[in-house]
């Protein structure tokens, strides 16, 4: 048995009676099977339902501090079949499967199943755990069918269906929908799915076709990778507030600042009173009152949202103190959903734009109030990526026992400088003078080249050149890079840029320590040949921590931070090596950066690749590029410490640096690392 650690997973390679090899995933994840056992389902097929749930069992490691399991089965009636804490190993849960019962009712309460699934399995004192993520897959070969209970008609039964997923997804379950056979109605499976279906969502022609290999692998890599890329969700009442140094005063820190800053309130129903909603808009005009709002200096924009969002007014709208404060004052309640990502959609989209007054050359801020968790959280996030990688700085206001881990994908780095909470609405006013300072702290002339000049690194671009990118556009990935070089400051003592270059194999190009100047580093760019052939990205991450990241390729010791930047346009051919490669880099202490380009990119590769959810980027062709290069540069400059997570020292017993590894554990890893990325 070989053993790789990599993310929050960890693969173990295990050989099976017939000889096969399969991949043993371990992630802290507690997954809920609900089981469709109506009278549709031949019972020669609802043993190969079960046949299915047993193999996707034994692709995880089983235990009470990593994967858990429990099920409930439904058709006319739903039926407890295990619970998370009634199990503690993999052949228990396996016995337990093999038991679930075969109702073969002559309706399908779908409803009733995830309803069961959310306030029973999930509830507390049923084994599910707080710091682990939850995760439930339906399985079903039809629609939703009341079959004349519950007095609902058919259309009324699938809503219903729809509403409990619903409400299983805002108690932060991700929820896999899995349809078998051609009377499945897809518009359900979606409706019951998280977000993004093609993720969420798979539907197969049969049952022999469900209980296949590929089938069983794609549904369980999802079930660890989709989900536990994301932090499990935390929440807390605790409050957090950013210090500031004593004896600041914030009216005099703002004086003469110019910025754009947009004000971004939940006016969801979960504020339940139109006094209450009053107290944000108070806490608004509070922090209002200590920026110096005028037509050369801070402009402020509001957009609330709930169900929808809604431009208030925009920056250019009003030019005093005065005008905003009225303007905020009458800004009415509207009550509604949680659809945080509509507000950083329109915030990115029409808030900074030109036509409503965003200025060049000035600090852009956002400013997000929120009492609970996003109604989408996966569309939250991937909006909040965008908004953060156009530079805007976002601070994240939580109100009550809100989700710390969403509040942190909202905000800027470091999240201890962007990140608030408080207790309840009143106490807002106490973080008014700590908000205002750090808002009108962020310096406008915060300039990457301002701060990259000032750092030490190592940095390795790893550059695609397969045969999918072309000719016109590899120059431009080029051109990408000579731009993102020209923030630093070049040279043997400053940082140190080297390239690697991919296809069916991987090539240095130069080394860290082969130029010294921006302009000798221009000047290799222009000459590096495309190459074309498939994307072996594994191959070129393994080259550069072997390789590169070592003295004899120009590295330096382990004070100076290792930086990866892989730049491709699809997926990797080696997924799983990829993932291992990825890993055992963080492992080391580089920090990765991962940028998709174009519509065939996979947005979980790039997750996984990168250091967390902050590190990665996807732009929608190579000329979009440039619009992310100011935020590449200030990301590496100002997050260019080691890789969160378990250090090399803990997990390998290693020295300080990749050059301190000692030769011997330096090739148990590469070897481990051969073995792992031997199953493609």
């Amino acid at each position: 048995m070989y053993l790789f650690r990599f993310c929050s997973t960890i693969v173990l390679l295990i050989n099976l009676a017939n000889g096969r090899n399969i991949d043993q995933l371990k992630c802290k994840v507690d997954i809920a099977f609900v089981v469709d056992s109506s009278s549709s389902i031949w019972e020669v097929d609802f043993e190969v339902q079960k046949r299915f749930i047993e193999d996707v069992v034994r692709r995880f490691d089983v235990s009470p501090e990593d994967v858990q399991f429990a099920a409930v089965s439904y058709s006319a009636n739903v039926y407890d079949e295990f619970r998370f804490k009634t199990n503690a190993d993999q052949a228990s849960v396996i016995k337990d499967v093999s038991n679930i019962r075969y109702s073969e009712g002559p309706a399908t309460r779908t409803y009733k199943a995830i309803e069961r699934m959310r306030t029973y399995l999930f509830a507390p004192g049923n084994g599910a755990r707080d710091d682990a993520v939850h995760v439930g897959i339906v399985l079903t070969d039809g629609t939703t069918n009341p079959g004349g209970y519950d007095r609902y008609s058919s259309r009324q039964g699938k809503a219903e269906t729809q509403k409990q997923a619903k409400l299983a997804r805002n108690d932060n379950i991700y929820m896999f929908a899995v349809g078998i056979g051609s009377s499945v109605n897809m518009d359900e499976l979606n409706g019951i799915a998280s977000d993004p279906d093609d993720t969420f969502v798979i539907k197969v022609d049969s049952y022999n076709q469900l209980n296949t290999e590929k089938i069983k692998e794609e549904l369980s890599y999802r079930a660890c990778y989709a989900v536990t890329t994301q932090p499990p969700p935390v929440t807390s009442s605790q409050p957090i507030t950013p210090t500031k140094p004593s004896g600041e005063d914030p009216k005099e820190v703002c004086q003469g600042k110019p910025a754009d800053v947009f004000f971004i309130i939940d006016e969801s129903s979960s504020i339940h009173t139109a006094q209450n909603f009053r107290l944000e808009l108070s806490f608004v005009n509070q922090v209002v009152d200590y920026l110096d709002v005028g037509n050369d200096l801070t402009h402020v924009g509001v957009i609330t949202f709930s169900s929808n969002a809604t431009m208030r007014f925009p920056l250019n709208r009003y030019t005093s103190k005065d005008e905003v404060k009225t303007a905020v004052k009458a800004i009415d309640w509207q009550g509604g959903n949680t659809y945080t990502n509509e507000a950083l959609k329109m915030l990115m989209n029409e808030g900074f734009t030109v036509g409503n007054g965003a200025r060049k050359g000035v600090a852009q801020v956002g400013i997000i109030v929120t009492d609970g968790n996003s109604t989408d959280p996966y569309k939250t996030r991937r909006q909040a990526a965008q908004v953060l990688n156009k530079g805007i700085y976002m601070f994240a206001i939580g109100i009550g026992s809100v989700n710390r881990a969403e509040l942190n994908t909202l905000a800027s780095d470091p999240n201890s400088d962007y990140v608030f909470t408080v207790e309840n609405l009143g106490a807002l006013n106490t973080i008014k003078d700590i908000l205002a300072y750090r808002v009108c702290k962020e310096d406008q002339q915060d300039r990457p080249q301002e701060i990259c000049r000032r750092q030490v690194a190592d940095i390795a671009f790893i550059a695609d050149a397969s045969t999918s990118i072309g000719q016109s556009d590899f120059n431009k990935l080029i051109g990408f890079i000579k731009d993102v070089v020209n923030q630093f400051d070049i040279g043997l003592d400053s940082t140190q840029v080297g390239l690697i270059t991919f296809a069916n194999t991987a090539q240095i190009e130069f080394n860290l320590d082969t130029y010294t100047s921006s302009a000798e580093v221009e000047k290799a760019l222009s000459k590096v040949h495309y190459r074309t052939g498939l994307t072996y990205t594994a191959e070129a991450i393994q080259m550069m921590f072997e390789q590169m990241f070592t003295a004899d390729f120009g590295a330096r010791g382990s004070d100076v931070p290792k930086i990866g930047i892989i730049i491709t346009d699809g997926n990797s051919r080696e997924p799983k090596k990829t993932y291992a490669m990825a890993a055992a880099a963080k492992e080391l202490g580089i920090r990765m950066y991962a940028i998709g380009v174009g519509q065939y990119i996979v947005e979980d590769e790039l997750r996984i690749m990168s250091s967390d959810l902050d590190s990665y980027f996807m732009v929608d062709d190579f000329s979009s590029l440039n619009s992310i290069r100011q935020a590449l540069a200030l990301k590496t400059c100002k997050g260019r410490k080691k890789a969160k997570g378990k250090r090399t020292s803990e997990t390998w017993g290693l020295g300080k640096g990749l050059d301190d590894v000692v030769p011997a554990e330096m090739e148990t890893l590469i070897d481990i690392l051969k073995k792992a990325s031997s199953f493609n």
